[in-house]
């Protein structure tokens, strides 16, 4: 972990302990999402000065999106029953032909809801796991939003995070890959983070289907909109 990394987050929290985020902990959703999205923004703003790289020590986490394109294929492919493969396959399509072209930024590189503690009145208490640091595209980040965050939440959290839309266009297919590698969790708030995520996922999409983030059975019937 980079030193500047370290010492921003050490003296944001102090090194405080807490619980692990899930959308029943954070008491009231807006305002944390707020907190939220204002750490990430101060965060995107430290320099960057002789920062890493994605490089194989993270698993390239911050690289762009078509670099991930066959594991993302190979996701849909195993999950073909639950999610509309091709539909999805588009929407990746589109979003990473509008990769982050500005300079990179810090981004935390593993921030997941497990890395998110909160004190026991819901507020953010500290950021861990942080060893993964390097500079990229701050999309990485943003992909959380799907699995703690209603509609109305994300909106408040992008904004306080100075999320542009091919950011966040961007950030949703990293947050569909989330959720599809913790589908089957044994961990059993990562297992309903990751299924309620699919399932706002696609009503993002405005997905007509059948489908949720539950429905193993699959899709019954296929309608796009």
């Amino acid at each position: 972990m980079s030193k500047s990394i370290h010492e921003f987050i050490e003296k944001r929290f102090k090194n405080a302990t807490g619980q692990a985020v899930n959308p029943g902990n954070m008491k009231d959703a807006k305002k944390f999402a707020q907190e939220l999205g204002s750490f990430l923004a101060a965060l995107h703003k430290l320099d960057t000065t002789d920062a890493p790289l994605p490089n194989v020590d993270n698993g390239f986490i911050g690289s762009d999106l078509l670099l991930f394109e066959a594991e993302f294929d190979d996701l849909l492919l195993k999950n073909d029953k639950l999610v509309p493969a091709e539909f999805l396959h588009e929407k990746f399509d589109k979003a990473a032909k509008k990769p982050w072209t500005a300079d990179k930024v810090w981004v935390h590189g593993s921030f997941l809801p497990k890395n998110i503690l909160v004190t026991t009145d819901g507020k953010l208490a500290n950021i861990v796991s942080s060893d993964k640091a390097v500079i990229a595209d701050p999309a990485w980040d943003l992909a959380v939003a799907w699995l703690i965050f209603d509609e109305k939440a994300r909106k408040i959290f992008f904004s306080a995070a100075d999320a542009d839309e091919a950011s966040i266009d961007r950030a949703r297919l990293l947050a569909l890959r989330n959720g599809l590698n913790l589908y089957h969790s044994d961990d059993i708030d990562e297992l309903i983070q990751s299924r309620d995520s699919l399932t706002e996922i696609l009503e993002d999409y405005h997905y007509i289907g059948g489908v949720d983030g539950y429905d193993v059975g699959g899709i019954s019937e296929q309608e796009f909109i």
